[in-house]
């Protein structure tokens, strides 16, 4: 990918100005989120599927512990460098339309995963006007399970592997500019929850498929963090998924090979401890 060698490259003309520092942060948060998602049920679908919210949230850090600072549960390794920890993800349930490839089909439930990220930043460097670059590789391996909130069962794993780019302070304090780009890989037990036909779901139009495992998609995401007041967080952003190749192609469910999706998000954070820790920043 363009976007992967060019942040290689980098490496050579600024790894010399790589510093380190820790930054004070509130022990823990509490707030209001709201936002919208605008997606699609699965990769390769064409089916929409949007979503609005407005719920609380809480953050808590320590030094071997965090919730919901994107990530929950034990931190195994910090070093300026180098992150072990526990990350979560996950995938809104979907309904099949009357005239959808899914139609007479059971529905997808709420996806949701968790499993060990591990993070190496190459790079972080000041620049004279104030703003901060950071690129980063980020690899996540998570146990996937699916629930209609009566049950819950397990569907195999997903693994991702991908380099970010984070250009901090670009106005001040007050924005960030972001770009992901990342593939991923499911088991076959994932992949038949979302592509598989069994034969009783077969018609004329739909034949029996049995999904495989491997390739699933490639994203590239572009986004803003816009920080106009120090308790107050806007988030928008918009993902590019390429599907080509994927290891499902001839399946009956699989639509297309690409898809554009956004999101947008406000947070508050009402309530702060006076109490901080220190977390690794660049400087």
């Amino acid at each position: 990918m363009i976007f992967v060698f060019t942040a290689l490259t980098s490496l050579k003309a600024y790894g010399q100005s790589t510093q380190f520092s820790l930054e004070k942060k509130p022990v823990w948060e509490a707030g209001l989120g709201v936002g919208y998602l605008s997606g699609i049920d699965y990769p390769g679908s064409k089916d929409p599927n949007t979503a609005q919210f407005a719920l609380p949230f809480f953050i808590y850090r320590s030094s071997i512990f965090r919730v919901g600072d994107g990530g929950v549960g034990a931190v195994a390794v910090e070093e300026p460098r180098l992150k072990l920890d526990i990350s979560l993800g996950g995938a809104l349930n979907a309904e099949p339309e009357p005239d959808s490839v899914r139609a007479g089909m059971p529905d997808l439930d709420l996806l949701f995963g968790f499993g060990p990220r591990l993070q190496y930043k190459f790079l972080r460097k000041s620049w004279p006007n104030g703003s901060r670059s950071e690129i980063t590789w980020d690899t996540k391996l998570r146990a996937i399970f699916s629930t209609d909130f009566e049950s819950l069962q397990t569907r195999g794993f997903v693994l991702s592997s991908g380099f970010g780019l984070r250009q901090k302070d670009i106005i001040k304090d007050k924005v960030d500019f972001i770009v992901n780009a990342d593939i991923s890989f499911n088991d076959q037990r994932f992949n038949d929850y979302i592509y598989s036909v069994p034969a009783e779901f077969a018609t004329d139009t739909r034949a029996a498929y049995t999904a495989i495992g491997g390739y699933t998609e490639t994203r590239v995401f572009v986004g803003l963090a816009l920080k106009p007041q120090p308790k107050l967080r806007i988030f928008t952003g918009l993902g590019l998924f390429n599907y080509k190749n994927s290891a499902n192609e001839q399946s009956p469910l699989f639509e297309t090979n690409s898809s554009v999706q956004y999101a947008v998000g406000v947070v508050w954070s009402a309530l702060q401890s006076k109490q901080t820790i220190d977390v690794y920043s660049s400087d």
